[in-house]
């Protein structure tokens, strides 16, 4: 374990080397712990001469994480906790269990767990297994839906839609047709989980990041730098809640 302090921040980090990787890749796991990734054999003095050309980036990094840690959204699943839902936080209460009504039920600004009464012990882990569950079946309708709307409208054929756990990644789209999304976006904003469908629909066009991409995604997703801007934000924070396998 290796430590460097970048301006008042102190960091450890750990040097991953892997035999095929080109580049160096940092990722921080925590505001005080940073992984990177690097070809076999790359010099360790190399290393810290790219974590030093980083610093604007890891410093900005490390003020979300710290920002997205003193939220207190998504912080855990109990009763009265705050928690994020199409871009707005909801309020969770555990209710009595009644065999007539659902598991999860979502009104205005509060979603309602019917699992009471439970033990202490089991309440929460068992309030999460349910919500999460909820979150990934309202996450699959909505983006199966907006994907088959906006396909119609950009005229383009996705071969299949699949819902994905995924750490780093918001979506993809293969060279076959194949489109993947991370559940977790449900939490955003409609517009910004338009933005994303739109964004992995239009790559059946342009299998690329070039300007006619970003000009191609702009005629569908008009305000897509402020969407990808929220992703960028509040990134951490979705990933603050259930576990991520």
């Amino acid at each position: 374990m290796h430590t460097l302090k970048i301006d008042n921040h102190q960091l450890t980090y750990t040097i991953i080397y892997q035999k095929n990787r080109k580049s160096v890749q940092l990722k921080l796991n925590s505001s005080s712990h940073l992984t990177i990734t690097a070809p076999t054999r790359f010099p360790k003095e190399g290393i810290e001469k790219i974590v030093l050309k980083k610093r604007k980036w890891i410093v900005k990094q490390i003020t979300k994480l710290a920002a997205a840690a003193a939220n207190p959204i998504n912080k855990s699943v109990c009763d009265n906790a705050a928690i994020l839902f199409l871009g707005q936080p909801h309020i969770l209460k555990f209710m009595s269990k009644d065999t007539h009504k659902p598991p999860v039920h979502l009104e205005e600004n509060q979603i309602t767990l019917n699992i009471l009464p439970l033990t202490a012990k089991d309440i929460n882990a068992t309030a999460e297994k349910i919500l999460k569950q909820w979150y990934i079946h309202y996450a699959t309708n909505t983006l199966v839906t907006r994907t088959t709307f906006w396909a119609s409208v950009i005229k383009v054929n996705p071969k299949r839609i699949t819902i994905k756990e995924q750490k780093t990644r918001w979506g993809s789209c293969s060279s076959k047709g194949n489109i993947n999304y991370n559940w977790r976006i449900i939490m955003a904003p409609m517009e910004v989980i338009d933005y994303l469908v739109i964004h992995e629909l239009c790559h059946l066009r342009i299998p690329n990041h070039s300007q006619a991409f970003w000009q191609e995604v702009g005629n569908y997703s008009p305000h897509f730098k402020q969407c990808r801007e929220w992703l960028r934000t509040n990134g951490a924070l979705t990933m603050a809640i259930f576990s991520c396998t």
